[in-house]
């Protein structure tokens, strides 16, 4: 983090709470006021138009966007252009998705190290709008996009959610990783409200079975039609919930989960408590690939948004998510390396995702150089299972870290062992450690799989 955003949560922290909020407030009017100017309505309006397109039809407006971020690449960012030239590649073959494999897959790191190199020559650095990406994995970086790119983002957004039925100013739950609650604060209350975004934000830092109780009851206090919520953030609450026959005097309109692998289990059990159905939508910081879910509980690829590729990995069961970038013209990302591992389906409608696995290193290593993923499966039928955590500790040894629910027995611990034993047997050794919570990264997430190998 900057010295100057230090300096700023420091004196945050030292506030009291009803100038946190007032705080907290003035950053959600400020965010209302850039975000959804003229720009985002002509924006929005343009990707409405879009809306009801076919799978066709939308591909062919891909394609064409492809044929105009190509050329302004060439001709106006320096690394492209060397790139380009040195590959004997003329930008004008490329027409369309499949024509974007005669360029090189591009890394994080590789960005890094050729930085400067991916300024288009058309912008001033001064009028565009800094973004950062969380670094769970270790390697956030800053990049930077034109307004068009940024309003395109949120447009995009909020078409997604105006067809599941949310519309802007409704009021929303979230439960994200902004740290709005200090660390260092043990009692209520451990929410905050930004009264200009319509959002009482409940702190991902302080899940615990007493602050559990606080949000249940802050969720029945302002009943918010809307709950957004990473599904380490809000499974345990449900959890909690369950095991204590809890149930909202309401029932939310709609659930949104973001920014985290769900399973089976995550989507079975907020479907039983809240009564809704969580509703996954997938993106990352710089905006080169997303899916959406319908409310046909079907999750596809926005094929006007960005350009996006399923590259295959080994026998092909599993694909990497690889991305080119259609609106962000001043700081364009060519076939960039989201990390990150689909299974999907070509149908009538779509590309449709049917499993979205978490990153390349999400996944266990075997000592003969293969992988195991997909171990979500182990929890199914996990139902006393608060949250579980694998750590890789070597070739030979994972430890499953687990926080029991309440009606945890020996019998929940036998079947599970058998689950594990199933997919783990003859593979790698284990063991099963129970904790009482399991840590969340900076930016409020929790990695399912970590691996401690070197």
């Amino acid at each position: 983090m900057e010295l100057k955003n230090m300096s700023i949560m420091k004196l945050y922290d030292a506030m009291p709470v009803f100038m946190q909020n007032i705080a907290v407030s003035l950053e959600g009017w400020r965010i209302q006021k850039s975000r959804y100017g003229k720009l985002y309505m002509r924006v929005f309006d343009e990707f409405m138009m879009r809306n009801d397109l076919s799978y066709q039809e939308k591909c062919a407006y891909r394609d064409s966007q492809i044929r105009i971020m190509v050329k302004h690449c060439y001709e106006t960012v320096p690394y492209y252009h060397r790139i380009f030239d040195e590959l004997g590649i003329d930008y004008r073959d490329i027409r369309r998705l499949e024509d974007l494999t005669v360029l090189p897959i591009l890394t994080k790191q590789t960005v890094k190290e050729h930085y400067d190199e991916f300024f288009s020559t058309k912008y001033d650095r001064k009028n565009l709008i800094k973004q950062h990406t969380s670094g769970t994995s270790g390697s956030g970086f800053i990049f930077y996009q034109n307004p068009e790119a940024n309003a395109a983002v949120w447009a995009h957004v909020w078409r997604g959610n105006k067809n599941i039925g949310l519309e802007r100013g409704t009021w929303c739950g979230y439960f994200g990783g902004r740290s709005i609650v200090p660390l260092a604060q043990s009692k209520p209350p451990h929410y905050r409200i930004n009264y200009p975004g319509k959002q009482i934000m409940f702190s991902a830092f302080h899940m615990c079975p007493e602050v559990y109780q606080e949000y249940f009851d802050v969720l029945n206090k302002y009943k918010p039609k809307w709950i957004q919520a990473y599904p380490s953030s809000i499974v345990p609450l449900a959890k909690y919930m369950e095991d204590n026959d809890l149930r909202l005097s309401y029932v939310p309109t709609v659930l949104t989960l973001s920014s985290e692998n769900v399973t089976q289990h995550d989507v079975d059990i907020l479907n039983r408590v809240f009564g809704v159905y969580p509703m996954q939508n997938y993106a990352q910081s710089e905006a080169v690939a997303t899916f959406r879910q319908k409310l046909d509980k079907r999750i596809f690829v926005d094929e006007d948004f960005a350009a996006v590729e399923f590259v295959p990995i080994g026998d092909g069961e599993f694909y990497r998510v690889v991305g080119t970038t259609l609106s962000n013209f001043a700081m364009p990302f060519l076939r960039y390396d989201t990390k990150d591992i689909v299974t999907y389906s070509e149908t009538d409608e779509g590309r449709e995702v049917l499993s979205i696995d978490g990153r390349e290193e999400d996944a266990i290593k075997l000592n003969g150089g293969g992988f195991i993923r997909r171990l979500d499966f182990i929890f199914k039928d996990q139902c006393n299972v608060v949250e579980a955590q694998i750590i890789q500790k070597s070739l030979r040894l994972a430890v499953f870290n687990v926080v029991k629910g309440s009606g945890y027995t020996a019998k929940d611990e036998i079947q599970l062992r058998a689950s594990i034993d199933t997919y783990l047997e003859g593979r790698i050794g284990y063991e099963i450690v129970y904790v009482d919570n399991i840590p969340k990264t900076a930016s409020g997430k929790m990695k399912f799989i970590v691996s401690e190998l070197k």
